[in-house]
């Protein structure tokens, strides 16, 4: 049975005509499926007391303490009478049986098997006694239908001591199923997903030591050993805050085993070889399979050239049921898991909407990426392990981004061990598809293309004949060549027919009688739906909420929408699953196939369709689902929207947003469009559509303005303003933006970080730059009237604007003057901190052009001190991970950037105005670092989300840089050196001045210049450096560049070795590696190879230490073809 629940346990005929007693959760008796109220809650707790003691008699006396405890009043005893008749009353003809008066006190008649505290605890006992046997599968399997019993705080609402003193014991009981549950599944290897639970759980019982044990565990076999750390130090910290106390011995030998490499501790040195297979494979393994020995060959013959390392990919598309499935399953049935890793999904239309899902079920990852890897790093790493198939089963249901993925994945098939294999239905209406086809079909000796046609005569005659296990008669073959050949029509024509008894076999032939030819399907959906006409209602009813469930459908998910018990829909799911109908993958439930789900679920009438993914979503948002998953049924609903909806959007719509922002994009438009103008909630959620819009960069001015009008409460009426004035700038209307911010006063009222808020983006609007000798002129003039008035926030500001015109300048001394005296200013004022932050920004930039990096490093330390618990604001963030990327830390930089969800601990300008720049920045870095690491997959992803951002203001233009480098690394490495060269050429025009520092990427710049012969570019390259390096007030960045390119131009070594001494002295450990690839290559090129060999020994060392394998490889190669 499903959940691995025996039917004794329960039995038959109690699961159809006994009473149910529900405890964990609001108290309630469950009678022929329907639940029966029990009154007030003392007359509740009455019945708790019964309930937990049943089959044994309980004396008034008991009750009464049980209920009011030992200052129970007078009236106790009588009242102990009210509520038994009360009860009695409540519950019908079913109370007289139920319960029983006995002597002086009464008896609840009810097998205890229908008490779920009492199924709990058996269940629990049963795990304990498995895990004592080491059978961690059973004890999850146990525990995973003990957990589902609970539908929230038991005996929830009732009062007394004996329900206080229970409720604590259950809880207690439940958290040591969790903590067993989770330790079964660590030693299955299930670290990941654990962690991310067992993170949630620590948070809502930080004093629960146990569970601080089991993170640290999961966290360290994930390779997360810092994070587990963390957890000690914290545990460390909350225990003597709240308590007074120390961790116990078994917390430090945790900590300690960590600290030490503890083996027990260490994480799989080696990737666990990826067998991910949906349950269906296995199912249709044993499934008559004929004919397509074309197409079986062509999957073949890729599946022997992925195992000796040749990657590519096939596309197979096909009518429903013409048999893609069937020929993968065909085709990947004997693989052997040791030669050829598997990963297969198929997708599904109701997850279709959320970014990667399908992809992270390929993977076996379930709900997301481990933190820090993207789905082009897991590839790489699974690959690096082994060849790797990954197949996609109806892609047509993928979301965009999937799509993108495994086109960038085909790309990447040149170079991996990888085949790729997707298959999709004809006439899916998809363009990015088609596109994809077509890549694939062009991709040569390495791509395929498989167009599955019917089967013909004889293909169809043999498939027959293995259905019925007979040679098809006459009156048969009429019937199935309807088909045309498609197998999964034939399948269930004959399924229909064999059920209806319609065939008789006679010496080996297999016979329908006419009369009955007529009654046969005659549509490949007529097949479908037979084949559940026969079930029983229960059973239908529970197979439309595994349609409207999707991917979600399990067990225990349908019991909470249905309000079914688990009980109940055991017997359901062993009807459907022994009728082929259903197939249980793990604890979900799917069907046979897509098309039985289309049929079940067309069949619904669409009013009750919206009607029951309104209520799925409601039960699944109340059951604490994750956000995505009950908006996956708030988009199927459509139409109209429940009163519910909009506070729990309001609560959840930012973690919504950071998963699938255009979900909630649209989510919010659609309950706004459903409440009246009145409506409290119309105000909120249209201010925080106005934010997402913004985030994705849709400038949605017209939304903005009218949220500004219908604004009452003062704060989101501040927010939309200062969104409409930052939407108003990025489209270059800054004194339109600034008249947006003055045309009404601030209200005194607003909380004093909106005010600073307001000041802080007006200050930045007002800064014209323009023209640097008119704002310098206009800083010193604020500066005098702000330091007479003693306004330290604007003074720091206008200080703030001597920095920037100091650093345009390229006075790198005279900006860090400015910047320590504004930083002066406000570094007591706890009201500044987001002021300090810019500040502390500013200054990191300086000291990293006047090379003082050390410095650079404690500034952020002094950075990260000031607000420890909620961290970084995104631009230091990102100003953070450029700092490491140049200093070789290439894992912290990108540790910076995997931490950044949104802009910090401080609301300041920087969040509207600085976010734009500094998420160009991010994405930019993230791809250098993948390209220059041989990660293409994950660079060009980077690179495609940096497209979806506008690059309209100065700040962004001035950003931009490490995108373009990005761009032009991703070009060079698919062979395209002229489009590399086109790519990052334009830093070169004057607009890319500014705070640009363009000088860093000018020497791979000249380098291809020089190969291509445009000495143009050249020309204008040395012409910017020289210029760069003159206003240097100490030989720094740009006089090293020019030394590099001197080099490269003369091709002198000498030049890039003052430049590399340079490097070294200061601690530039990046850009010394790229200086001694080249000058090795001079090296080589005037016969010094032992020079040669030198420098590309130290500069190989930093490339493998930062794991830069492309620019160790491709400097190897530079190297080779001198001769070295």
């Amino acid at each position: 049975m499903p959940l691995g629940i025996e039917a004794s346990a329960l039995g038959e005929q109690g699961r159809r005509t006994a009473p149910r007693v529900e405890l964990l959760g609001p108290v309630r008796v469950v009678n022929a499926d329907v639940e029966i109220g029990l009154g007030p809650a003392r007359q509740r707790a009455v019945f708790v007391v019964l309930a937990m003691r049943s089959g044994q008699t309980v004396s008034r006396a008991e009750l009464v303490e049980a209920v009011w405890g030992r200052s129970a009043p007078a009236s106790a005893d009588g009242s102990v009478y009210t509520y038994m008749s009360g009860l009695r009353r409540t519950l019908g003809d079913l109370g007289r049986e139920l319960i029983v008066s006995s002597g002086n006190g009464y008896s609840l008649r009810v097998d205890s098997q229908q008490v779920d505290v009492t199924l709990f605890d058996e269940l629990c006992e049963q795990a304990n006694a498995l895990a004592a046997r080491g059978d961690h599968r059973g004890v999850t399997e146990k525990l995973g239908e003990a957990l589902v019993l609970w539908r929230g705080e038991a005996f929830a609402g009732v009062p007394g001591p004996f329900a206080e003193q229970e409720r604590t014991r259950l809880e207690q009981a439940r958290l040591r199923a969790v903590e067993t549950f989770a330790r079964a599944r660590l030693e299955l290897g299930d670290h990941v997903e654990v962690a991310a639970d067992l993170e949630v759980l620590v948070r809502d019982h930080p004093l629960r030591e146990s569970l601080r044990e089991l993170l640290m565990i999961a966290l360290a076999r994930s390779g997360r050993h810092a994070e587990a750390l963390d957890v000690f130090a914290d545990a460390r910290a909350t225990l003597l805050r709240e308590l007074g106390a120390h961790p116990g011995p078994a917390l430090c030998q945790v900590h300690a085993d960590v600290l030490a490499g503890n083996e027990m501790f260490q994480a799989e040195p080696d990737t666990p070889r990826l067998d991910v297979r949906p349950c269906s494979a296995a199912r249709d393994k044993d499934r008559p399979f004929v004919g397509r020995r074309a197409e079986l060959e062509q999957v073949r013959e890729r599946l022997a050239g992925v195992s000796q390392g040749a990657g590519g990919a096939i596309w197979i598309e096909g009518e429903p049921g013409i048999g893609k499935s069937a020929l993968l399953g065909a085709a990947l049935a004997d693989v052997d898991i040791n030669a050829v890793q598997v990963g297969w999904a198929v997708a599904d239309e109701l997850a279709g909407r959320f970014p990667l899902q399908i992809m992270l079920e390929c993977l076996g990852m379930g709900r997301k990426l481990p933190q820090g890897e993207s789905v082009g790093s897991m590839i790489e790493r699974i690959c690096a392990t082994g060849p790797l198939v990954l197949v996609l089963d109806d892609i047509q249901w993928a979301d965009e981004d999937t799509v993108q993925t495994w086109r960038r994945l085909c790309e990447a098939t040149n170079r991996l061990p990888l085949l790729l294999i997707c298959a999709a239905n004809t006439g899916h209406g998809r363009a990015e598809l088609t596109e994809l086809r077509r890549y694939i079909e062009s991709g040569a000796e390495r791509g395929t293309a498989i167009a599955m046609r019917p089967l013909s005569f004889v293909e169809s005659e043999a498939l027959l004949t293995e259905l019925v296990g007979a040679r098809p008669g006459r009156v048969l073959r009429r019937i199935t060549s309807r088909a045309d050949g498609n197998p999964l029509y034939m399948r269930e024509v004959v399924n229909a027919l064999l059920l209806d008894g319609a065939v008789e076999m006679i010496d080996g032939v297999a016979y329908i009688d006419e009369s009955k030819a007529e009654d046969a399907p005659r549509s490949l959906v007529a097949a479908v739906e037979r084949s559940s006409k026969s079930l029983s209602d229960s059973t239908k009813e529970m197979l439309v909420w595994v349609a409207v469930l999707g991917p979600e459908a399990t067990i225990g998910n349908i019991a909470a929408v249905s309000e079914r018990p688990v009980w109940y829909l055991v017997r359901a799911v062993t009807d459907a699953v022994n009728a082929n109908v259903l197939v249980e993958e793990g604890p979900k439930l799917t069907f046979r196939h897509q098309l039985m789900r289309d049929t079940v679920y067309g069949g619904i009438a669409g009013p009750t369709r919206g009607v029951l993914h309104r209520q799925a979503a409601k039960v699944l948002a109340e059951a604490g689902a994750p956000p995505h998953r009950v908006s996956e049924q708030l988009v199927a609903a459509g139409g109209y929207v429940e009163p519910w909806v909009a506070g729990w959007l309001a609560e959840h719509v930012a973690e919504l947003a950071g998963r699938a922002p255009q979900v909630a994009a649209e989510l919010l438009a659609q309950v706004i469009d459903t409440l009246d103008i009145g409506d409290p909630n119309r105000e909120v959620l249209q201010a925080i559509e106005v934010r997402v819009l913004f985030q994705l960069s849709r400038d949605p001015e017209a939304k903005a303005r009218h949220a500004l009008a219908i604004c009452t409460d003062p704060v989101l009426a501040a927010e939309v303003r200062q969104l409409l004035a930052a939407i108003v700038y990025r489209q270059g209307r800054r004194v339109e933006a600034i008249s947006i911010l003055t045309e009404v006063p601030v209200d005194p009222a607003l909380p004093e970080q909106w005010r600073l808020r307001h000041r802080a983006l007006l200050a930045y609007l007002r800064r014209d730059m323009s023209n640097i000798d008119t704002a310098e002129i206009a800083a010193k003039d604020a500066y005098e009237e702000a330091i007479t008035a003693g306004d330290s926030f604007y003074a720091a500001h206008a200080l703030q604007t001597r920095w920037l015109v100091d650093s345009m300048r390229r006075d790198h001394l005279a900006a860090l003057r400015h910047v320590d005296e504004a930083i002066d200013l406000v570094r007591e004022r706890k009201e500044y901190v987001g002021m300090q932050y810019d500040l502390l920004d500013n200054k990191i930039y300086t000291l990293q052009n006047l090379d003082r990096l050390d410095e650079a490093d404690a500034t952020l330390g002094v950075a990260a001190d000031i607000c420890p618990v909620n961290g970084l604001p995104i631009g230091l963030h990102v100003t953070a991970a450029v700092h490491h990327y140049w200093r070789g830390r290439w894992d912290e930089a990108l540790q910076a950037l995997t931490t950044i969800t949104g802009d910090g601990p401080t609301i300041t300008y920087a969040g509207l105005i600085d976010a734009g720049p500094a998420r160009l920045l991010l994405h930019g870095l993230f791809s250098l670092i993948a390209g220059r690491r041989g990660d293409h997959i994950a660079a060009t992803a980077h690179l495609d989300v940096a497209e979806h951002y506008l690059v309209t203001t100065k700040a962004e233009l001035e950003n931009f840089d490490f995108v373009l480098a990005a761009r032009a690394l991703v070009a060079v490495q698919v062979g395209d050196l002229r489009r590399g060269y086109e790519e990052l050429a334009p830093i070169l025009q004057p607009g890319y001045a500014g705070m640009m520092l363009r000088h860093q990427w000018l020497p791979p710049l000249v380098r291809v210049a020089i190969k291509l012969g445009d000495w143009e570019k050249v020309e204008q390259a040395v012409e910017v450096l020289e210029l760069e390096a003159a206003r240097e007030p100490v030989p720094a960045r740009a006089f090293c560049a020019l030394h590099r390119c001197t080099a490269l131009l003369t091709r002198d070594p000498e030049p890039g070795l003052v430049a590399a001494e340079h490097y070294r002295r200061v601690g530039r450990p990046i850009e010394l590696a790229s200086t001694l690839g080249d000058v090795a290559e001079l090296f080589a090129e005037r016969g010094l190879f032992s020079d040669a060999r030198a420098a590309f020994a130290e500069a190989a060392a930093i490339f493998a230490e930062v794991g830069a394998q492309w620019d160790l490889d491709s400097t190897s190669a530079r190297l080779a073809e001198l001769g070295m």
